[in-house]
């Protein structure tokens, strides 16, 4: 269903530079006498082939990538949010961002492309602080769970998001277009008490034309990210389990409202 990584092959036979010991005739191609440029009749038929053409090029492609800064992609993935139009629902809650969320890093190395390294912490931050504050009559970071005495008595419930899983595909080949990049997070809602309430995963998909490959890669992953804000902003309430805690929490304030005007 999501685009998970797939790694595209350039070639079915893979070069290796003419210091290293391995043959040609090891990979399955025929190794000719010597390997000749120029000639009107190349050994073997290599080159009316084109085959010794792609394997040249796929080791001089590799070795470059190998030693070039260029072949790695550095990113901070950076954007604003927009503040989602929704109706607080009437809780009061902490949101719980521990070190690995809010300092999570991608770092992938792709075979005869690049090294990535992916920085997704400050976006995690900035995205989910301002949805929860926005979704919630009440919302304030908090730093442990079980809450202290006194948060407890002024928050009814906390959530705590992770990142599970981030996947990317990059093309490298003219004809693929887009960046893609899909995400799954994962929301846990507790009791202040830290008895857990519900968990839900949430998925973002989101693409880029290619052009400047940092750039791509940025604009993909904050199209994942809105579109994971936009699910937890408009169906947070709706999973079975939360939605049945907020009866509960609505039916204890109408008892609390009741004893009130009784007393």
């Amino acid at each position: 269903m999501y685009p998970y990584r797939i790694y595209q092959k350039t070639a079915s036979v893979h070069a290796f530079p003419a210091s290293q010991s391995k043959d040609l005739y090891m990979l399955g191609v025929p190794r000719p006498s010597r390997l000749v440029f120029g000639r009107d009749k190349p050994y073997n038929g290599l080159m009316e082939s084109g085959i010794l053409f792609r394997l040249v090029r796929g080791a001089v492609v590799a070795s470059i990538c190998a030693t070039v800064s260029a072949c790695s992609t550095s990113l901070v993935v950076n954007a604003d949010f927009p503040v989602p139009l929704v109706d607080p629902l009437p809780v009061r809650v902490g949101f719980l961002f521990d070190e690995t969320f809010s300092t999570y890093a991608h770092e992938e190395k792709i075979p005869q492309q690049a090294s990535y390294s992916i920085q997704i912490g400050e976006a995690n931050v900035s995205l989910l602080s301002q949805l929860f504050t926005s979704m919630f009559v009440a919302a304030e970071p908090v730093v442990t769970l079980p809450l202290e005495s006194a948060e407890q008595g002024r928050l009814d419930a906390v959530i705590k998001p992770e990142l599970e899983r981030f996947e990317f595909d990059v093309p490298i080949q003219r004809t693929d277009q887009f960046v893609e990049v899909w995400m799954q997070y994962q929301l846990r809602l507790y009791e202040t008490d830290g008895q857990l309430i519900a968990e839900w995963p949430v998925t973002g998909y989101g693409k880029a034309e290619h052009g400047n490959r940092g750039a791509a890669l940025n604009r993909a992953a904050v199209v994942a990210m809105r579109e994971v804000g936009a699910e937890i902003s408009t169906e947070f309430s709706a999973q079975p389990a939360v939605e049945y805690w907020l009866e509960e929490k609505q039916n204890e304030s109408a008892l609390s409202s009741d004893a009130g005007r009784n007393n």
